[in-house]
């Protein structure tokens, strides 16, 4: 038998660790004695507390390493633990990557200027979805919506008159609608609306008006809040300007994927 600082200077186990252990049936002493409580460790045991050793210092987690003690599957446990420790790995690495990207997208300049706009109809859609999961709205929802609408207006002769919009504003209940819009030459009437589209009417208004032109070979992560927004309320708080309902409205400017601006606008007056 082998009292407890021998099998700790054997098994390279502190004697804190030990008795840590034995508390949680990971490694129970061979023997206790009944009066002084003193620890004693039989030879077979050693192989135990070198492979409790082994795990521990290679991050195992106790639950694991109990499991490998009690079944004899040291190889396997580790093995998994291995297989966790990548997987969280290559999140947190994906997770740097991502923040990199968007520190690196705030830091590109954003060019803010007021500029007045006449009054502008146009025909729209809104994708309505809960403020808990905005990002469930891909590119390509946006898309669809999109061309059925230029569909619309394409067949009843009304535009579109320009480049289209999408405006993000509160919804109803813990909602948030993003409204795809075309601009049209006129006001739609009522009979040139689909099922769920409808016509309305940008009023004339002063804006702020913020541009963002990516630097190039750089990617916007998906599901930050765009540069170009975060510029606009930058320039609001710098501005002291205090808005009622906020409508943030932005347009892509360009026609290739390298080579575009991102255009992103609030109304400050009326």
């Amino acid at each position: 038998m082998l009292g407890i600082g021998e099998f700790a200077g054997l098994t390279g186990l502190s004697v804190k660790a030990l008795r840590h252990y034995d508390e949680k049936n990971v490694l129970v002493p061979a023997d206790i004695d009944e009066r002084s409580a003193y620890r004693r460790y039989s030879e077979a045991q050693v192989r135990a507390g070198v492979v409790i050793q082994a795990l521990r210092g290679a991050g195992v987690p106790l639950p694991a390493v109990s499991d490998a003690i009690a079944s004899g599957g040291a190889e396997r446990v580790l093995v998994d633990h291995r297989r966790r420790v990548l997987e969280q790995r290559e999140s947190e690495d994906q997770a740097y990557s991502t923040a990199a990207g968007v520190l690196r997208a705030l830091a590109v300049p954003v060019n803010v200027s007021e500029r007045t706009m006449p009054a502008q109809p146009f025909l729209g859609q809104a994708i309505i979805v809960s403020v808990d999961d905005v990002d469930a709205v891909s590119n390509e929802d946006a898309n669809q919506v999109f061309s059925a609408l230029f569909a619309q207006l394409h067949g009843s002769g009304l535009g579109p008159s320009g480049q289209f919009w999408t405006a993000l504003r509160a919804g109803d209940r813990g909602t948030v609608e993003l409204v795809c819009c075309w601009p049209t030459f006129s006001s739609v009437p009522e009979s040139a609306c689909g099922p769920e589209s409808f016509s309305g009417m940008l009023p004339s208004r002063t804006e702020l008006v913020a541009t963002w032109r990516p630097v190039e070979g750089e990617e916007l992560p998906d599901g930050s809040l765009h540069p170009a927004i975060v510029g606009l309320f930058d320039s609001i708080a710098d501005r002291d300007l205090s808005l009622g309902d906020v409508e943030v409205r932005q347009t892509v400017l360009g026609q290739s994927e390298d080579d575009y601006t991102v255009e992103v606008s609030i109304t400050v007056s009326r």
